[in-house]
């Protein structure tokens, strides 16, 4: 093979490497510690190229590219056991400063990796002189096979698996590169026990989880049995079974029947899903039915056709058929569950997947929704755990089945008499139900629902709110049996067409009753109440469905006091970490970006032109990037599969371009580019909301369609870049390489902010805009551009 190749070859190699590692490590965050740590993901990734950049830049001699490729593989074992070894805890870093240690420790060992990539990277493309375009397309081709193979490692054997392929590709890379024989066979007899030990992983090499994931805790329940485990492309399932697990939320404290065991089913630690021993046919299960707050629509609408959405582990489905539902659909959300529930959990659950009258719908619940199918009841089930209001703890979350568009979707598919059931938490302040209610009210509006309380009503139990609402409005018999299922049941009424005081806080007495005022403003001027509540309650959206995202920028004094003071991740105040990371991503850019420009050994300058334009093209591919992420997500139904299909045809699609650079007009191709990312900010939310009718094959030939081209000119401008601002020289490639990863990183977290306060929609104009700017930049810059 002539050297040429080889190189590139070991380049694609290692890229690979690289981007498995990061999808590996974004799974990894989501199943050690919470959501609130994946997004950093690509912003570690970046800060690590960047500061592989900043090295080759600095660096006289150059490194050899076989200790660098060993370097990352060895840097790759390195983090997970970092990860894996340090007792890193989000709910002390508020009072304990040694986790400020551990969470630099935690966060710098990830980068690693990358900065060896980088370097390595970076040095390809110095080498590559006045055509770096093959380089770069190698670069990108490679990486765009890493999000692929990393999630099906991770569904054919364990999420651990993909770390060590990752390793791996690393040593395979070095083994293309060196000369000696023994060397060559030391790193493939290496990358061989690597592959091995992915296939038989031994358990004391398993990923630990944070002491404070409702699994770690499960476990230490006296008696208590993890029983299953299972990876998937989204999710890694566990079950515990334990006396301890009893989930039952709103059930009436007038309930005295008895309560059937439960076994607990943990998504990425978070749970419990229950899974329960119900015969739905039973006496016993039509009392339990009827004394959950959902019940009473199933009372109003017997042998009612309902879907359930957000179904779990299929408690609300089988409490829907005890309630005398004659048929019940069910998403799928998460595949693991329903494999869980027909195999070993079969006889547990009485079979209930099995069930005749219970269907499964070969799609998630946002899918369901956009079906033709009518039904008398459609329930959204609560599966979600508590979570105790603070301001932004779990602001990073996406809810696309709480949105305005998911609620307007359900009443257009109601029968002409059925009922919508939304319940969820009661918290203090009560954020979430506020939100809820707000965005259900929203979605009242948009159906064309006049007088919106003629066709609702709201009652509580002592922890949850539900509301229930009527595609036509009630009659005074559905009144009376409203009634008198709140009093036989204990609940108390927060919404009634003729509601009195009289009716107000009998039951669950808490001192002045703040929800019927609350609700009755929402009713009446909701705009006013979403101004002046001191929580954010606005109604979410698919440009913004960040539904547990609380916080408002007044309450930062009332945060800061009580910061310590309260058991969350990061003290609750997880929404302003974002702030106090976007600060130091700031300052680790500008030291990365600064070094060579004070440093007497990189040779010549690169132009405040050339920096602006690495910037930009930078600051636009991770917006774009991150804005396409989270709106793909909703038709490909699972983050992890957005995350590898957007991800892998995005950097083929570069590749490309990047290969014909040289051929295509930089100038035009990037006035082009922004003006598309423009377009596509207004037109892509219409072509989502329509996908999600399609089959996945179809979806996913929309989305080669839609991202190629956009991927093809975002692969353009940086090699061109590369060939006119550096003139050959590597010190100036690596501060171009360093420059476009430092603004990579700052554009990860601020991209994460934006999206949360401004939408994806304003992200994605933003990621235009930036395109824009590079354009300019090049158009001022005195480089002639060749036609």
């Amino acid at each position: 093979m002539p050297p040429s190749r080889r190189a590139a070859l070991a380049l694609g190699l290692l890229s690979a490497g690289a981007l498995c590692f990061e999808v590996a490590l974004l799974r990894l965050y989501a199943v050690q510690q919470f959501y609130h740590f994946a997004f950093l993901v690509i912003s570690l990734a970046v800060l690590g190229t960047a500061a592989g950049g900043t090295a080759l830049a600095l660096r006289t001699r150059p490194a050899l590219p076989a200790g660098l490729a060993v370097g990352f593989a060895a840097a790759v074992l390195l983090a997970y056991a970092t990860l894996n070894v340090l007792p890193f805890d989000s709910y002390a870093v508020a009072w304990d400063r040694r986790q400020v240690v551990i969470l630099a420790l935690y966060f710098g060992s990830a980068s690693l990796p990358f900065f060896f990539h980088g370097w390595f990277t970076g040095a390809a493309l110095a080498a590559a002189g006045s055509a770096p375009g093959r380089t770069y397309a190698a670069n990108l081709v490679g990486a765009a096979a890493g999000p692929p193979i990393a999630l099906l490692a991770t569904a054919a054997l364990r999420l651990e698996s993909a770390v060590a392929l990752s390793s791996a590709a690393g040593l395979l890379s070095a083994a293309l590169l060196v000369q000696r024989r023994p060397t060559r066979a030391l790193a493939l007899g290496l990358a061989l026990a690597l592959g091995v030990l992915a296939l038989r992983l031994p358990e004391a090499l398993m990923l630990r989880i944070s002491p404070n994931k409702a699994l770690a805790q499960a476990v230490h329940y006296p008696g208590a049995v993890l029983t299953a485990m299972r990876d998937g492309i989204a999710a890694r399932l566990e079950v515990v079974e334990s006396e301890g697990v009893h989930n039952f939320p709103g059930l009436s404290l007038n309930y005295s029947g008895p309560l059937p065991i439960q076994a607990g089913f943990y998504l990425d630690g978070d749970g419990p899903l229950p899974a329960t021993a119900l015969d739905p046919a039973g006496a016993a299960a039509r009392q339990l039915a009827l004394s959950m707050p959902g019940g009473l629509a199933y009372l109003l609408r017997p042998d009612a056709r309902a879907l359930v959405l957000d179904p779990g582990a299929g408690l609300n489905a089988a409490l829907a058929l005890a309630a005398g539902a004659d048929q019940v659909e069910v998403p799928i959300d998460e595949p693991l569950l329903l494999e869980m529930l027909r195999g070993p959990y079969a006889p547990f659950t009485f079979y209930l997947a099995q069930e005749p009258r219970l269907h499964w719908l070969p799609t998630t619940s946002r899918g369901a929704l956009a079906r033709r199918a009518t039904y008398d009841v459609i329930e959204f089930a609560l599966t979600d755990p508590f979570r105790p209001v603070a301001s932004g703890a779990f602001s990073l979350s996406e809810e696309y089945d709480l949105t305005v568009e998911a609620m307007a979707a359900a009443l257009q598919r109601l029968s002409d008499d059925g009922l919508l059931v939304l319940t969820r938490w009661l918290t203090t302040p009560p954020a979430e139900s506020l939100r809820a209610w707000s965005t259900l009210l929203a979605a009242m509006g948009r159906s064309g629902v006049t007088d919106a309380r003629l066709q609702l009503v709201a009652y509580r139990s002592l922890r949850t709110s539900t509301v229930l609402v009527s595609a036509q409005p009630w009659t005074a018999a559905e009144l009376a049996s409203i009634r008198r299922f709140l009093d036989r049941n204990g609940f108390d009424a927060i919404a009634l067409p003729d509601l009195s005081s009289a009716d107000l806080n009998r039951f669950n007495q808490i001192p002045d009753d703040p929800y019927p005022a609350l609700f009755r403003g929402l009713l009446e001027d909701p705009q006013q109440l979403q101004v002046t509540f001191p929580y954010q309650i606005a109604p979410t959206s698919d440009d913004r469905p960040f539904f547990f995202h609380f916080f408002r920028w007044r309450q930062t004094p009332e945060v800061l006091a009580g910061f310590g003071q309260t058991w969350q991740p990061f003290g609750g105040s997880g929404y302003l970490v974002l702030l106090a990371l976007l600060a130091l991503m700031l300052a680790l850019a500008a030291l990365l970006c600064l070094a060579p420009a004070l440093s007497r050994r990189v040779r010549g300058r690169l132009s405040f032109a050339g920096g602006l334009y690495f910037a930009a093209l930078a600051a636009g591919f991770m917006f774009v990037e991150l804005s396409l992420l989270q709106r793909f997500s909703l038709p490909f139904e699972r983050p992890p599969l957005a995350f590898a299909v957007v991800l892998s045809l995005i950097l083929l699609a570069s590749g490309i371009g990047s290969r014909m650079s040289d051929r295509v007009r930089t100038d035009r191709s990037l006035l082009f580019l922004g003006g598309m990312v423009l377009g596509g900010a207004f037109v892509l939310p219409a072509v989502v909301s329509v996908a999600l009718s399609w089959s996945l094959a179809a979806r996913l030939v929309a989305s080669i369609i839609i991202l190629f081209p956009l991927g093809f000119l975002m692969g353009i401008p940086f090699p061109t870049g590369v060939r006119w601002f550096t003139a050959g020289e590597p010190g100036r490639v690596g501060w171009a390489w360093s420059i476009n990863g430092a603004a990579s990183a700052v554009a990860g977290v601020l991209g994460a902010m934006l999206a949360i306060d401004l939408g994806l929609r304003a992200l994605m104009i933003l990621g235009g805009l930036a395109y824009l700017a590079a354009w300019l930049a090049l158009r001022r810059s005195r480089i002639a551009v060749p036609s």
